[in-house]
């Protein structure tokens, strides 16, 4: 039998939605839910605002005209009203009256709360004022104030400061903070002067505009087209614990030692950034781009990096126990001495035999069933 039309574009239109809503990050989803309730709220007030007028313009006339004729029709004599019914109309007449004045109130009611919403958005944007003004100052302390100001501006109002504060967030960062070093030429002579060292942390206020920008709440409500783009920059020894970077630009970034552990890289651009030494347990890498990146000594354990790519990178003494490697891309990557324990390796492409025997594996390992003689043998057959 054959499947009616409507049934099959149903099922083709949900099978469509699962599928996006596979494909979407935990932040898109959560931006998502804040315009569905944000669009509730405001269909929400405009049926309060057409049911008011309605019941002003409409019902309101029609209980002044006809109600008392038809509410109490059985308890008035049309031969008597000139007599004392007439005081009945009267009071159910002033009962509508009374009705009409408190829902003028009400409306009043709505006007106040509408001018209230104005005062505040002034309020916020005064304050957003003062807070870039303190960005500016010399001392760091009172930059401190300013970016923990902006954080508290976005979290009383999210819808309206929130992208605002992160741009201003972004450019201060990428203002104050210094530019990876380039790696060092090969034709480069010993007698050439030695570069300033570059600091082992960030600064405080750097720390503090890290922290405000890639706090989860302050990013759900960040238009989506306000990228975070911190590529090229030195930011080694960052605390960038439980960080949402999704989609972000860290392409050359120095992250040596940085603390990402349960941090959010899905999708970001890593290519060529240097993460040696970099605490990344338990970080989703779903989909990151990780092409010539550094990764020397890191910690990957129970890191979820479905999807990503790591072509030409390098992973010397890596440690990825439980790591979740479905699909990632592995081709040329140097993995000597990689702890793999625990690893699932089954769908990983463009791993070669060559790597594999420079990597530390246990029973527990999974690898690719073209490592299993008995797997080809029967392939074979």
């Amino acid at each position: 039998m054959r499947t009616p039309r409507p049934l099959r574009a149903y099922r083709q239109r949900t099978a469509r939605n699962r599928q996006l809503k596979q494909r979407q990050t935990l932040l898109e989803r959560r931006r998502v839910q804040a315009h569905r309730v944000r669009v509730a709220q405001r269909r929400g007030m405009a049926a309060l605002i057409i049911s008011g007028a309605g019941v002003l313009l409409v019902v309101l006339p029609w209980l002044i005209w006809k109600g008392p004729y038809v509410l109490d029709a059985a308890h008035l004599d049309e031969s008597e009203l000139k007599k004392g019914s007439a005081a009945l109309v009267t009071g159910l007449r002033t009962a509508v009256v009374a009705f009409a004045a408190a829902l003028g109130a009400g409306i009043a009611l709505f006007y106040t709360a509408r001018t209230y919403r104005l005062t505040r958005r002034g309020q916020i944007t005064d304050r957003f004022t003062k807070a870039l003004e303190r960005l500016d100052s010399e001392k760091i302390y009172i930059r401190i104030g300013g970016i923990l100001a902006l954080e508290q501006i976005v979290q009383d109002a999210p819808d309206q400061a929130a992208t605002d504060a992160a741009r201003v967030l972004g450019h201060f960062i990428r203002h104050r903070t210094l530019h990876a070093a380039p790696p060092p030429a090969p034709e480069s002579s010993g007698n050439q002067p030695a570069a300033e060292p570059l600091p082992r942390e960030p600064a405080a206020d750097i720390q503090a505009a890290l922290t405000a920008l890639t706090r989860t709440e302050s990013r759900t409500h960040v238009d989506p087209r306000e990228k975070l783009a911190l590529h090229g920059l030195h930011l080694a020894g960052a605390r960038l614990m439980q960080a949402d970077l999704t989609d972000a630009d860290l392409g050359g970034a120095t992250l040596t030692r940085a603390a990402l552990g349960g941090a959010t890289l899905t999708r970001a651009t890593l290519y060529g950034a240097r993460l040696s030494n970099a605490e990344l347990r338990w970080a989703k890498l779903e989909g990151a781009i990780l092409d010539g990146a550094t990764l020397d000594g890191a910690t990957l354990d129970g890191a979820t990096l479905k999807g990503a790519t790591l072509d030409g990178a390098t992973l010397t003494n890596a440690t990825l126990r439980g790591a979740t490697l479905t699909g990632t891309y592995l081709s040329g990557a140097t993995l000597t001495r990689a702890d793999l324990r625990g690893a699932d390796l089954e769908s990983v492409r463009g791993l070669s035999a060559s790597q594999v025997v420079q990597v530390v594996t246990d029973r527990h390992t999974k690898l690719p069933a073209a490592f299993y003689p008995s797997t080809r043998a029967a392939a074979a057959t």
